[in-house]
This record gives C-alpha cells, sequence and structure tokens, in this order.
C-alpha cells in the first residue's frame, strides 16, 4: 500500500469526518538518533502501526524519540527494553539525549582503565541530530514539529549541546538541517532556509503550540494529557484496577498545593517564632556578660592599683615610701615614751636608792642590839644550818640526775643497802654485756642474710610483671629483652619475631597437664621464630650483639592458618594453636614424634614404645628417660594473665617472709637498743659513790642544828623577838635591793632602746628625705589610705602601732597584697576565659564575620544585648503573637476545602469516564464496564481531618501568653505532618505528607462489569489473577476511556488528537485478547504505533494495519527500518 493510499484510506475509515477534525501521525523522522544513522523516516498507518524487531535493534529507541519531541527535556525514558524480560538492558547513564545522539551502544576502558562510551559518532569531534513528526488532519493538512540537537566534541552531559524547538505548516526534511550545523542551527538562519518554519524558545511555547494546534487536552490542560500519553507509552505493569486509575488516570491532587500554601505562611510564623527564641537564645547566652565585664574591669583596677604600689619592683616604689612614712611615725612615737619612760624610771631609782639605805641602817640597828642580847650562837648555829642546807642541795642534786640516768633501770637509791645491790648488779651486767651484744647482732647479721635473696626476687619478679605490659605470652623477661635487642638491631618490629611458646597454648580441659608439656616442650617453646626471609639479615645485623643469655632461633615459613586435628592423648593434641603465619610450622614442629609424647597418668604407662611423659612431667623413650626440670617458670600460653597472677601470688608470699623477717630484725634492734640503754645505765651507778648520793645523813645533822637553835629561842623572849624583827627588815632590804637592781637594769634597758631609736630615726628620716627631695616616686593620698587599711587588717587581731610586731605585720601586708593581686589576677583570666567562651558559643550558633570573640568586643557584644533587652526581643514578641492572631487557622481552612474537593473531583471525573464505558462493548459477550469508588476511613485520616478542623476554626487574639505557645506548639506537630522529607525544617519521625494528603489514598478504585441488561456480572479488583491479554484488555478499556476524558473529548465522537504508542503493547495476550484489545482503541478513535518484540508479532499482525520491521547490524552496530509487504492482506483482518 502506497503512502498516497495511506493517506487516502483514512477519509473512508466508518464515522472518520463525523464531527470533529481529528489529528494523526504520518511521519516520523529521526536524525542520528541511536542506532539510526541520517535521516531515517516511519511511516505510520492511520490506523495501526505495529513496530517489531529482535532485542536490541531500536524499538524503544523510536519511542523514546517521541517522548524526546513532545515532552519536556527532563522527562525520563521509558526504558520498556530494561522491563522486558529479554535483550541487553541499558543502564540509566545510557538512556539519555547525549547517548541517543552520539549513538552508544556499549562502555569501554581507556588506556588508563577509565571507563569511555563507545559510540557511533561524536567520538572526539562535533555531531547533530533531529526528531522529528508530521501530523496530518482529516483536511490534509499536514503539521511538522521537531527538534534539532548540535553536539560539540567536548560535550559530557546534557547540558552541554544546543537544541532547538521548531514547528512548520506542512512538511519539511530534516535532512536538510545539516547545512545549519556550521551556524548550530541558528533560529535566524533557519527561518531564512525555510520560510514560515517558526522557532520557539522554550518548551512552554513549544508545547502551547503543540497543544492548541494537535487539539492536545480541553481548557489548557494539554500538559496533563500528554503526561497520560507517556504513561500509557510506558506500560508499566499494574497489579490492580486501583493502581491502575491511580497512577494512569488521575493526577496529583490539589491537597498537596493547599497544604504547601499553608506551610508557606505558617513558614513566616514559625520564622518569626525562631527569630523570637533567637532573640531569647542570644539575650540568655549574653546575659552574664554585663556582670563578667564589671568583675573584669574591677579585677583589672585591683591588679593595676596594686602594681601602682611597686609591690614586686626593686628600689625606690610607693609602698617602700609608705612603709618609711610609718616606721618615722611609729619611731617618733616609740622615742616619745621611751623618752618618758626614762624620765619615770629614773625618779623610781631614786627613791629605791633611799628606801634601801634606810632598810640597811634599820637592820645595822637590829643586829647589834641582837648580839647585844647574847645572839652570837644563834648566828653560829645559823650559818652551820646554811653550810648544810647548801651540801643538802648538792647531794640531792646529784641524786636527782642519776635517777633520771638510771630511769631504765627502776632501782630505788634512797638507802645504802639498795645502792650497794645496783653496784654489784652493774658490775655482772657491764662483765656479760659485750657477749650478749655481740650475741644480737650476729642474730641481726643473720636476719639481714636471709633479707637479701628474698629482696633481689622480689625486685625480679616486680621486673617480670613490669615487662608483661603490652606483650601477650608468658616469655619470661629476660627472653623478652633479648628479643627486644635483638629486634632494634635487625630493624624488626618484636611483634614479628615471636617465641614458640607465645604460638601455642595449653587447652582449658588439659590444665592439668602443663607441667608435662613445659617439661617436653619448654626448649622448643623458647625458640624465637624469624621469618625465613629474613633470617639471614636478622643473623647477619645481630652478631655485633652482646646478650645477657642465650637466644636461641629458627628461620620460619609463613603459611596460611590451618585447623589440624591431633590424637589428644598425645601433647600437641591438647594444645591450642594461635591463629599466625607461623603456625602450619609451629604445628609440624611440635607434632613431630620427637616431641609429640604421649601422656601417661602413671610411671608405670611409661613402659612401652615411643616417647612418653608423666603427669607429673617424668619423660621415657625406651630405656632413657629424665626427670624434673632445669627452669621451673611457664612460658607456654597466649596470655600473660596466668603469668601475672602467678608473679602476683609469689611476691604476696614474699611480703609475708619479707614482713616477719623484718619484724624478727626489727624486735633484735630494739632488743640491742634496751641493752645499750641498760649498759649506760649501769656506767653511771658505777661512777657515783654513796656519799655523793647520800641525802639523809644530812638532813639528820640539819634537824639537829636547827633543834639546838629553838631551844635558845624559846628559852629567851627578847631573842626570838628580835630574831623575827631581823628577818622582817631583812626581807625588806632583799626586796629593796631588787627593785633597785630591776630599775637600774631597765634604765640601761631604756638607754640602750633609745639609742637604738635615735640611729634607726635618724637612718630612715635619712632615706625619707632622700626620697622625698628626688621627687621620683609619688604617694597618692589613695594609696596611703588603701595601705593603711591593709596593714590594719594585715595586723589583726594585733595592734599596728606596734613598733616590736612593725616588720611582721609588714610581711602579712606584703603577703595579703600578693594574694589579692594573684586573686585579681586569676579573676581577670576567669572572667576574660567566660566572656571569650561565651562570644565563641555565640559565633557557633549566629556566626557574624564583623564580631570577634576575644573580651574586646565587649562591647559589641553589650550593644547587641542592650539592642535585645530594650527593643529587639519585646518586638520580636509582638510580631510573633502579631502573626500568630492574624493566622488564626485560615490558613488551614483552603486545606480543609481542598481535602473534601479533591475527593470530589475525583467523583466527579468518574462520570464521563462511565458514559463512554457505558458506550464500548467489553468483553466476548460484549458487556460494559463502570469504575466505582468506594471512600476509605483510615484511622490516622480521621484523625488528621478532625485536627484540621479544630486548628482552622480556633481563634487566638484573647489568649494568654502560654496558651498561645501551647497553641504555636501544636500547629507545629500539626504541620510537622505536611512537610517534604526535603524540606530542612522537616522531621523525618513527624512527616506523614503523602499518606495524609494524597487523597487518591483516601479512596479505592474497582471496576463492575454489567451485561447488556444492567445486571451486575463481577468485580475486578487485582489484575494479578487474570490472564495477560484480560488484564491488558481491561488496561485498554480503562485508560483509553481515561484518555478520552483527558484529552478534553468525552463528548466527542472522537477524539482530537489520535495517535497513541505503546511500548511492549500487548506482549501478554494472545491473538484474541490482542484483538479485543486493539479494536478498544480504535473504537476509541485512537491511532495505534505499538512497539512488540518478534515473538509477539504472530498475535498482534491479525488486528494492525502496517508492519515495520527494524534490524541491526551486529557489525557495525547500525539500525534499519523496513516496511513489510502484505500481498495476502492478511494484515487489518479481524
Amino acid at each position: 500500500m502506497t503512502t498516497s493510499d495511506q493517506h487516502d484510506a483514512l477519509f473512508h475509515i466508518d464515522g472518520a469526518t463525523e464531527g470533529t477534525s481529528q489529528w494523526k501521525a504520518e511521519t516520523f523522522q529521526l536524525v542520528n538518533w541511536g542506532g539510526f544513522e541520517g535521516r531515517v523516516r516511519f511511516d505510520f498507518h492511520p490506523g495501526s502501526t505495529l513496530i517489531s524487531g529482535a532485542s536490541g535493534t531500536g524499538k524503544s529507541t523510536l519511542l523514546d524519540a517521541y517522548i524526546a519531541l513532545m515532552m519536556p527535556s527532563d522527562t525520563s525514558f521509558n526504558g520498556a527494553s530494561n522491563d522486558a524480560v529479554g535483550g541487553r538492558a541499558r543502564s540509566a547513564e545510557q538512556r539519555n539525549l547525549l547517548s541517543y545522539l552520539r549513538g552508544q551502544t556499549d562502555t569501554t576502558a581507556d588506556a588508563d582503565g577509565r571507563e569511555k562510551p563507545k559510540v557511533l559518532r561524536g567520538d572526539r569531534t562535533a555531531t547533530w541530530g533531529a526528531v522529528g513528526m508530521t501530523f496530518i488532519d482529516d483536511r490534509k493538512r499536514r503539521f511538522t514539529a521537531f527538534r534539532v540537537y548540535y553536539v560539540p566534541a567536548r560535550a559530557r552531559r546534557s547540558g552541554d549541546f544546543t537544541m532547538r524547538m521548531a514547528t512548520f505548516d506542512g512538511v519539511l526534511d530534516l535532512a536538510e538541517l545539516a547545512g545549519h550545523t556550521d551556524q548550530i542551527f541558528a533560529p535566524k538562519a533557519l527561518k531564512a532556509a525555510f520560510p514560515g518554519l517558526k522557532t520557539w524558545d522554550s518548551y512552554a511555547a513549544f508545547a502551547n503550540i503543540l497543544h492548541t494546534r494537535l487539539g492536545i487536552g480541553a481548557n489548557g490542560d494539554g500538559a496533563k494529557a500528554l503526561r497520560l500519553l507517556v504513561r500509557i507509552q510506558s506500560g508499566h505493569q499494574i497489579r490492580t484496577v486501583d493502581e491502575l486509575y491511580k497512577e494512569m488516570v488521575l493526577e496529583r491532587p490539589v491537597t498537596f498545593a493547599a497544604a504547601d500554601r499553608a506551610i508557606e505562611h505558617f513558614d513566616d510564623l514559625e520564622a518569626a517564632y525562631r527569630a523570637m527564641q533567637t532573640e531569647q537564645e542570644k539575650a540568655d547566652l549574653l546575659a552574664p556578660i554585663t556582670n563578667l565585664h564589671t568583675r573584669l574591669l574591677t579585677a583589672r583596677a585591683e591588679v593595676e592599683t596594686i602594681d601602682t604600689l611597686g609591690l614586686t619592683h626593686d628600689g625606690d616604689t610607693p609602698i617602700s615610701l609608705w612603709t618609711m612614712h610609718t616606721e618615722t611615725d611609729l619611731l617618733a612615737g616609740a622615742v616619745d615614751t621611751n623618752r618618758d619612760a626614762l624620765v619615770t624610771n629614773t625618779e623610781d631609782l631614786t627613791r629605791a636608792h633611799a628606801d634601801e639605805g634606810e632598810l640597811t641602817r634599820d637592820l645595822q640597828v637590829a643586829q647589834q642590839e641582837h648580839r647585844n642580847n647574847g645572839g652570837a650562837d644563834l648566828e653560829h648555829l645559823a650559818a652551820s644550818i646554811e653550810t648544810e642546807q647548801r651540801l643538802r642541795d648538792q647531794r640531792l642534786g646529784r641524786r636527782s640526775a642519776l635517777a633520771e640516768r638510771t630511769i631504765v633501770l627502776q632501782a630505788p637509791l634512797d638507802n645504802r643497802d639498795d645502792f650497794d645491790k645496783l653496784r654489784s648488779a652493774a658490775d655482772a651486767f657491764l662483765a656479760a654485756y659485750d657477749e650478749i651484744d655481740a650475741e644480737l647482732g650476729q642474730v641481726r647479721d643473720g636476719l639481714l642474710r636471709k633479707q637479701v635473696p628474698v629482696l633481689d626476687r622480689k625486685r625480679q619478679l616486680k621486673d617480670e610483671r613490669a615487662s608483661f605490659d603490652g606483650r601477650a605470652g608468658r616469655v619470661p623477661k629476660a627472653l623478652d629483652d633479648m628479643r627486644l635487642q635483638a629486634a632494634a638491631a635487625a630493624g624488626m618490629e618484636p611483634e614479628d619475631l615471636p617465641f614458640l611458646g607465645e604460638l601455642i597454648d595449653v587447652g582449658p580441659e588439659h590444665g592439668r597437664w602443663r607441667n608435662a608439656i613445659e617439661t617436653v616442650l619448654g626448649g622448643s617453646a623458647r625458640l624465637l621464630l624469624v621469618p625465613q626471609e629474613r633470617l639471614d639479615d636478622f643473623s647477619r645485623k645481630i652478631d655485633p650483639l652482646h646478650l645477657r643469655g642465650r637466644l636461641t632461633f629458627e628461620g620460619v615459613p609463613s603459611a596460611e592458618h590451618r585447623e589440624v586435628a591431633c590424637d589428644p592423648r598425645t601433647v600437641a593434641g591438647k594444645l591450642l594453636f594461635k591463629d599466625h603465619q607461623f603456625s602450619a610450622w609451629v604445628i609440624r614442629h611440635v607434632t613431630n614424634s620427637v616431641r609429640n609424647a604421649l601422656c601417661v597418668e602413671r610411671a608405670d604407662d611409661l613402659v612401652g614404645d615411643g616417647y612418653r611423659v608423666t603427669l607429673a612431667g617424668q619423660t621415657r623413650r625406651g630405656s632413657a628417660g629424665s626427670h624434673g626440670r632445669n627452669d621451673r617458670s611457664n612460658v607456654i600460653g597466649f596470655s600473660s594473665a596466668e603469668a601475672i597472677a602467678d608473679i602476683d601470688q609469689q611476691l604476696a608470699g614474699l611480703e609475708v617472709e619479707i614482713e616477719a623477717l623484718d619484724t624478727r630484725r626489727i624486735e633484735i634492734e630494739e632488743e640491742r637498743a634496751a641493752l645499750v640503754q641498760t649498759s649506760r645505765a649501769y656506767d653511771e651507778v658505777q661512777r657515783v659513790a654513796w656519799g655523793d648520793i647520800d641525802v639523809a645523813s644530812v638532813e639528820r645533822r640539819i634537824s639537829e642544828l636547827e633543834d639546838r637553835r629553838s631551844t635558845i629561842l624559846n628559852a629567851n623572849d627578847s631573842l626570838r623577838a628580835l630574831e623575827e624583827h631581823i628577818k622582817h627588815v631583812n626581807s625588806r632590804l632583799e626586796a629593796a635591793r631588787e627593785r633597785r637592781f630591776g630599775l637600774q637594769d631597765r634604765g640601761k634597758a631604756l638607754d640602750k632602746c633609745h639609742q637604738s631609736l635615735v640611729e634607726r630615726q635618724d637612718k630612715v628620716s635619712s632615706e625619707l628625705n632622700r626620697i622625698e627631695n628626688e621627687q621620683k616616686v609619688i604617694l597618692d593620698n589613695e594609696q596611703t589610705n588603701r595601705l593603711d587599711k591593709e596593714f590594719a587588717e594585715a595586723a589583726a587581731p594585733g595592734d599596728p602601732e606596734d613598733l616590736d610586731q612593725f616588720f611582721t605585720n609588714l610581711g602579712q601586708l606584703r603577703k595579703r597584697l600578693n594574694s589579692a593581686v594573684a586573686g585579681a589576677r586569676a579573676d581577670v583570666e576567669r572572667t576574660e576565659t567566660d566572656l571569650e567562651r561565651i562570644f565563641q558559643a555565640y559565633q557557633r550558633l549566629w556566626e557574624d564575620p564583623n564580631l570577634g570573640v576575644s573580651e574586646a568586643s565587649y562591647p559589641d557584644y553589650a550593644r547587641i544585648l542592650d539592642n535585645i533587652i530594650t527593643t529587639g526581643l519585646h518586638e520580636r514578641r509582638d510580631e510573633w503573637r502579631r502573626r500568630l492572631t492574624r493566622w488564626s487557622g485560615q490558613d488551614l481552612v483552603p486545606l480543609s476545602g481542598a481535602m473534601d474537593a479533591a475527593i470530589g473531583d475525583i467523583e466527579d471525573r468518574l462520570a464521563p469516564i462511565n458514559d463512554i464505558l457505558a458506550a464500548l462493548p467489553f468483553g466476548a459477550g460484549r458487556d460494559r464496564l463502570r469504575i466505582k469508588l468506594r471512600r476509605l476511613t483510615p484511622d490516622h485520616v480521621t484523625q488528621f481531618r478532625r485536627e484540621l478542623r479544630a486548628l482552622s476554626s480556633t481563634a487566638t487574639k484573647e489568649l494568654e501568653e502560654n496558651q498561645m505557645q501551647r497553641r504555636f506548639a501544636e500547629l507545629q506537630g500539626f504541620m510537622a505532618q505536611l512537610r517534604r522529607r526535603d524540606d530542612p525544617r522537616a522531621d523525618a519521625e513527624l512527616t506523614d505528607r503523602d499518606r495524609l494528603l494524597d487523597v487518591r489514598r483516601h479512596v479505592e478504585i474497582t471496576a463492575e462489569r454489567y451485561s447488556p441488561g444492567g445486571i451486575l456480572l463481577s468485580v475486578h479488583s487485582a489484575l494479578g489473577g487474570k490472564s495477560g491479554g484480560e488484564s491488558q484488555e481491561l488496561v485498554a478499556f480503562i485508560v483509553g476511556a481515561a484518555l478520552r476524558f483527558r484529552l478534553g473529548d468525552e463528548l466527542r465522537t472522537r477524539p482530537r488528537f489520535a495517535p497513541v504508542f505503546l511500548d511492549e503493547g500487548f506482549v501478554k495476550s494472545d491473538s484474541e485478547f490482542a484483538g479485543r484489545a486493539v479494536q478498544v482503541w480504535k473504537g476509541l478513535g485512537f491511532q495505534l504505533i505499538v512497539g512488540a518484540p518478534l515473538d509477539k508479532v504472530t498475535a498482534l499482525e491479525p488486528h494492525m494495519d502496517e508492519l515495520l520491521a527494524i534490524t541491526k547490524d551486529t557489525e557495525t552496530g547500525y539500525s534499519f527500518v523496513a516496511h513489510i509487504k502484505d500481498p495476502d492482506g492478511y494484515l487489518g483482518r479481524t
């Protein structure tokens, strides 16, 4: 059939010319698009066209080109080939305008291993391409819409190339655009070359002309109609009628836009609230800075004030000047006081001399009278008594001294018998002293000798325990030290040089066999394992070392660790092996029959073949055996925990032993000390004779003399009276003499003090005059008052006027001032830190490059705080209250109305679609379909609607502050549900936007099947239980009717815009169902262009009017289109 015949056929289809002019796709042109090289033309039948080909030949490429022409540039391509079960799936990166224009066929790697596209054109060169469709209406008017692209060599993404959109009234061969690539298809040049061509700068303008000229959509609803056409073309699988209707027919409800407007307005309210909160947070943060700054200034002033005193400076300073003034004043007062005291003392001394002379004369008169009355004998007896009393006092003093020096003996010294016994004991003790002392010394020395090895062992154990820090295993410190020395010399890490004993351990269930295993493997456990490849280098580098012991090592190959099952009766079978590069060698080593002894319980079991070991550690090999261990320390084990515990146990035992030795040694030393004290006491006893301490005999003589004197006095009353008078006068005379002596001493002291005060006064006055004459130091009244006050407080509770305490009080003053300045400096540092911390926190929260963070920025922050307190916070709060009051829920009223209106719109949309379906016979029984809607009332939606009504009807004018805060919090929580997840203010846990606003989820759509007589036959809900053909027939009915409605043609006999593209259309239908589905689309007046794989052609071709085959050259990657002839008239036969 020729193209002209096709065009003519358009005007002979039943009903084609009835009522409404209709546009159909006539010719689709691709230029350099995907695998289609140059200009390729597709001519479509006015009724239906089937496009088929093998997978990957370019069916979807053709249909994607239609999307590229009609839809916005950001619309995703179908990707039907990706959804198909066969064929090579393209990645998302491959399916884009750039990959189609360059003809990308695959991805390869460049010389550097980086991925690069394998393309048919435009590899490091510029290229161009175009897609265009010529539409034809009933009156043979043709309208061509096309897009042309220029892709420079440097283009890497879609934004790197140039696109022009144009329309032309008539037919335009896109191949003729090739001559305009050098001008990058400049609109002016294109219009000049093709008179009548119009270019469009925006998709909106381009789409508007398409919608208007081609009759796509009603009332400016063309964009929705095109979107539905793209959905239909994509042919994605649908599981239920509900899903089908909602995804293919219903648009995004207006509730989202209403919610966005409400959120936008609420954001203003929330912004005001946040601004208010921000101001409040700023005020709270900055609130302490005023007091802190006042403290800072006070502390700095204190530091400055004390510093001006020159407390820490050498030379003349205000405090030294104040010190001299103060000392001068105190010295002047002291001199005056001294002068007055001297005058008083001189007067008192004159009176004392007179009193003493008078008493002396009275005593002489009384003594003469006493002698005249027979008092010579009494005077002689008195002299004798005085002599004996002096002797008694001497002996008493010697006895007291001896008693003190021999207190350790606790011996009485009152009579000669006791003293003689004490002398005898002294002789005996001192004779045996040297021998006893020597014996005790030998005992002490023996104890000290016993302590030496114990203390050495304690030190060794402590060193051993410390060596386990930072390493695992039980290898002794001596071996570890040699390893560290060898590792350092070889330039290796100690971890790379394990001892064999660190790579094995005794299994927990075999712990009682540790002694036997240590006996058998003790030597091997101390073997240092060196990586075999480093052995020669290791050996060479450690050769110069002088090690404190013998280090045995062996080169060991590295290998992957593998668990090996060993006989549990043997030594190896009771071991655990560490996962290590040397473990394979270790396993071979310990399982060698030379070492892998059979473990037996008793010595009787040693009889037999092979190497054997008892629980006690005795070994036998045939007739040769051994018992005991050279080194009792255990070295086998992964962990040092048991070794450390063992060391701790040994240390505890040593501490007990050391404590016992110390206790015994201290006892011996205390015993020797007591012996020395006793020896010294007995030495003192031997140095004294009894006559030196015999007090009793002297006291008897004194008593006898006093008795004789009393007898004389008792016999003569006159003498007794004179005796008493003489005693009285003598007593007064002694008192007078003592007073004179005291006044004389005081006079000398006052003279000496006066001389010292005057000299000190002269020195201070001279220095004071020098400072004042030089006038280099100034002491103002404020400093003087401060120092006077501080000095008085420093002297308290003493007297600050006390000259004797002047320098002591002066030291207290300096100490007090030093403490004050240190405290002030600390307060300066502390307040500066607090201020800087607050300023830094402010900058973290509200960064401002014009603000610093040091305390020098205080004025700036103080102004901010002042502005917030005086105006800012108040204004923000008023603004927030005003906006909240103005809000009063009115912004939620449209949302509430939109919720109701959106569901009403869905219900209203059903009527015209059902009207269309009512005229279409469905299925083999020519029944009818009806779409039915059922409202759902999920709890979360009910709750949401209830909150929406409540919040949209509540006024806020009369609310108190706390009520407004609570009201706002409720609004925040409610609005949080409506925010998009990408909203910066959204809370992922609270947002529930789609569930609440998408009213499509609040209804359920089903399809009901009625007989021609109106009897309900079945309800179609899920599509999963139907065959592919049944499902696609049902889809065709519902979507076709919806498309008629969306195109705005539900009241016309046919749609004004007829082309419907289906990618992988009807692939699950057999011939019967495919035919009925095709007839549905045709019956609705649409022009079908269907892409289908080769294996589905037989089911579709009987119902299609035209068949185009796409083929691909696998060598070149280019695709071609061919028209399949129908000599038998099979195509289009029903």
